[in-house]
């Protein structure tokens, strides 16, 4: 069929529900952790573990509504220190990846250096940052120092990607240097430097997770190492679950940020009869 033909039949086609059709596209979202609880229950039936050693889904879920409280006083402390040790590094990668981006001496005197210290197992510099510093302030640095790294280099790729002949072209039409790196260079580098800004998110809550486990006196990594020593494993379990609750949390923050700031990236540029 041609195109005009293809054109004139597509308003007479039946069209999915918009409802039913987001429901499919979920669908496998939920198809991976469905699967994860089955194979858990299945080896709750088969095995049957002692309840220290494994606890069943249903008593993860006990513990989650009779401890909630608790539960959350522990994760109002790692959500902080893990939302503050992200926005640091978000702010002072950004910052860095536009200076390396924009000056080559400050990529040749920095950029190696920043690349070699992720050579440097965090947890042989959790203790001692624990060490130097007050509860709190410590789990904040190391959220802090394992999102940094991701921001600075998704931001110099980004940046240092964007076509110099754009810019020229900005530059020959009158534009001034620092218009076109606002309206020219910084939108094209954005969805990058969001990739590695969705990834730092989760990092944070990693690094602040580390912290608390070497040295602190609340926060969810601490509710886990406790519990796990006084063999209440559902409790370390239910710790755990809201851990990965609290990095999605934030992996969808930061993806909500970026389809308010990039609306174009949300509208396919296909027409609707050529979508599959």
């Amino acid at each position: 069929m041609s195109t005009a033909g293809r054109l004139a039949a597509a308003p007479s086609e039946a069209l999915p529900e918009p409802h039913r059709t987001a429901a499919l596209r979920r669908l496998p979202l939920a198809l991976l952790p469905l699967s994860g609880l089955l194979a858990w229950q299945m080896i709750i039936w088969i095995a049957a573990p002692r309840p220290w050693l494994l606890p069943s889904p249903a008593d993860v879920a006990e513990v989650m509504w009779s401890d909630r409280e608790r539960l959350w006083f522990h994760a109002q402390a790692t959500i902080a220190e893990s939302a503050v040790g992200f926005a640091l590094a978000a702010v002072l990668g950004t910052a860095l990846a536009m200076a390396i981006a924009g000056s080559p001496a400050v990529g040749r005197a920095v950029y190696p250096w920043v690349v070699a210290s992720q050579a440097i197992p965090i947890l042989a510099v959790a203790p001692l940052v624990a060490i130097w510093l007050s509860y709190g302030t410590a789990q904040v640095m190391v959220a802090f120092v394992v999102a940094f790294f991701p921001v600075v280099v998704t931001g110099v790729d980004g940046l240092r990607g964007v076509d110099p002949a754009v810019g020229r072209a900005m530059r020959t039409l009158g534009a001034s240097r620092w218009w076109t790196y606002r309206r020219v260079t910084l939108p094209a580098a954005l969805p990058t430097m969001f990739s590695g800004l969705r990834m730092s998110a989760v990092f944070a809550v990693t690094g602040a997770v580390v912290a608390e486990y070497v040295g602190a006196d609340r926060g969810l990594g601490y509710l886990s190492e406790f519990s796990t020593a006084e063999f209440r494993t559902a409790r370390s379990f239910a710790a755990i679950v809201l851990l990965a609750l609290i990095g999605l949390a934030f992996f969808g923050a930061v993806s909500l940020a970026e389809r308010i700031a990039l609306p174009h990236r949300r509208h396919s540029v296909r027409p609707t009869w050529r979508r599959p």
